[in-house]
């Protein structure tokens, strides 16, 4: 629902970082985490159990 990036913005900008994940909070503007906190805490956590971390404590 933010003004500060349009679903083009983010269409250019991961062609030029393909290796750049993108996530949609639904319901939310620019303050992403006070928005929808479940649904930014849901991303953040899914992206943090795809990381390669061999010397991390396994995720709950």
């Amino acid at each position: 629902m933010s003004d500060m990036l349009s679903e083009q913005g983010v269409r250019e900008f991961l062609e030029l970082a393909p290796h750049v994940e993108f996530a949609d909070v639904s319901d939310a503007a620019h303050m992403v985490a006070g928005d929808n906190n479940d649904r930014f805490t849901s991303a953040v956590l899914d992206f943090l159990a795809r990381l390669d971390r061999p010397n991390a404590a396994p995720v709950p």
